[in-house]
């Protein structure tokens, strides 16, 4: 089911541009390096060489990420709640109230 809200869909949509276009970037400034230091010549890049490394790159670059996303669960997962029950109640109140005024200050800046 696609998102409702407008920021979700441009945060989805950023997202995929991303994603498609991180690879292009990073082969683009991997062949700019290696022209820059004479170890490869422009003519010897074909489409096919081109198409390849950009395969290589986008699997390489959506398993990272895929990778930072499952780790970055993990933690919010077993970590977090480990965090939060050594604050205490106190603490843990004070922090929910500072994260609703910080809320309220954004809002107010918008």
């Amino acid at each position: 089911m696609p998102p409702s809200d407008p920021r979700e869909r441009f945060a989805l949509l950023g997202m995929g541009v991303v994603i498609l276009l991180g690879p292009v970037l990073i082969l683009a400034i991997t062949l700019e390096v290696l022209i820059l230091f004479g170890d490869l010549r422009l003519e010897q890049v074909t489409l096919v060489k081109f198409l390849e490394l950009y395969i290589i790159d986008l699997v390489l670059f959506t398993g990272l990420a895929y990778g930072i996303y499952r780790l970055t669960l993990w933690l919010v997962e077993h970590r977090l709640p480990k965090s939060l029950d050594a604050l205490g109640p106190q603490d843990a109140a004070k922090s929910r109230e500072d994260e609703s005024e910080q809320t309220k200050e954004l809002g107010e800046e918008l």
